[in-house]
This record gives structure tokens, sequence and C-alpha cells, in this order.
């Protein structure tokens, strides 16, 4: 009985095999790129938010002489919105009011801080540290959490900042910080460790 089924059972030669491998080799290697494309393209998509965003603010700046937010005369200018202080400080309450100031404007549609497409949330935060003057668009998780890793947050440097700003993270457009908690491991010694593979990266958005 051995015998028969043996006869009844073709093996696979080497050259069907190696065939076999070729292809499962050739699918791994299209979902990983489609990995990466993906990747790129969510990276891709934060720097044209950062992009909108600012313009945002400059049409309403250049239409209502204020940034949204602390303009002292949006509840003037829109209904069911509060005024900021005009103080050119968005602070306190304000970052909220900055998104609402934008909706009512038609400048934007969400009325919201927004979500990007690796998740997290934009908020407006004024001079985030004594090195760091201005207003700035912070990108992370809930309370100052990490969303990016180091890779991520180097890939999109790349994109914003040119020459030695996009290989030092403390300098540039674009700049990048040890979530909350996670002191070392987004960045350490100057540079992004890249040898971290979790999100604990914060980044912020100069306008």
């Amino acid at each position: 009985m051995k015998k028969i089924l043996q006869k009844c059972v073709p093996a696979f030669s080497l050259i069907e095999m190696s065939i076999v491998l070729v292809v499962i080799g050739i699918i791994a290697g299209a979902v990983f790129k489609g990995q990466e494309l993906l990747e790129s393209a969510k990276i891709r998509s934060i720097v044209q938010d950062f992009q909108h965003y600012s313009l945002s603010v400059g049409m309403y700046q250049e239409t209502y002489q204020a940034l949204p937010g602390d303009d002292s005369k949006a509840s003037i200018h829109f209904t069911g919105t509060d005024s900021g202080d005009g103080n050119e400080q968005i602070t306190g309450k304000e970052p909220d009011l900055f998104w609402q100031h934008l909706s009512k404007a038609s400048i934007l549609n969400s009325d919201t801080a927004p979500t990007s497409k690796l998740g997290g949330h934009y908020t407006v935060v004024f001079q985030p540290s004594a090195e760091m003057l201005g207003h700035w668009f912070m990108l992370s998780k809930e309370g100052g959490a990490g969303l990016l890793t180091p890779k991520q947050a180097q890939a999109l440097k790349n994109k914003i900042d040119q020459g030695n700003n996009a290989m030092n993270p403390g300098q540039g457009q674009l700049i990048v910080k040890d979530a909350s908690g996670a002191s070392g491991r987004c960045v350490s010694n100057g540079h992004l460790n890249l040898a971290t593979t979790t999100p604990d990266c914060v980044v912020y958005y100069k306008f």
C-alpha cells in the first residue's frame, strides 16, 4: 500500500520548488513595498497638513487683522464662538478657539483640533520652551504622548527642513522632542535615537 501511495502522489521537483520560493519572495517584497509607500504617503500628508494650517492662519490674519483664537473681535465677526484676549499669544482657552475661528471664517471645515493620517491631534502652543519662540503646531497623542517613531520623525524632517537642520532634531522649522515620559528614547545626545522603534516622539511645526 505504501508503495502504491508513493507512486500516486507526485513530488515537487527542485525547479518547481524554486519557482514557488521565487513567487513567495515576490509577494512578500510587494507587501513590504506597499507598506513603505503607505507610510510615505502618511508622512507627506502631515507635511501638507502643516502647510495648509499655516496658510489658513495667514488667510485669517489678512482678513481680520488678528490671530485666530486670539481675535478679540471674533464674537462680533461670528456667532456661536468666544473672542480671544487680543494679546497676540494663543494661550489658555484660545488653542480651542483657534480652530473655531478658522471654521467660522469658512477657512477650515472642522472646529476642533484635527487628526493626522498617523493619528494624534494637531494642537496650537505658544513658546513651548525657552528656545522655541512664537507659535507652533504640535502633533502628538493625548496629553503630549508620543505619536511618531524616531524613523518617522526623521522622514518628516527630511521633507520639511534642508541641510544641517534636517539632521538636527532641535533646529529648523520642524522640531522633534521626546514625548512625555520618554526621555532619551526619541532624542539622545542631540540626535534622533533611530534604535528606538516605539512611538516616543512629538513634533512641533513653526507658523
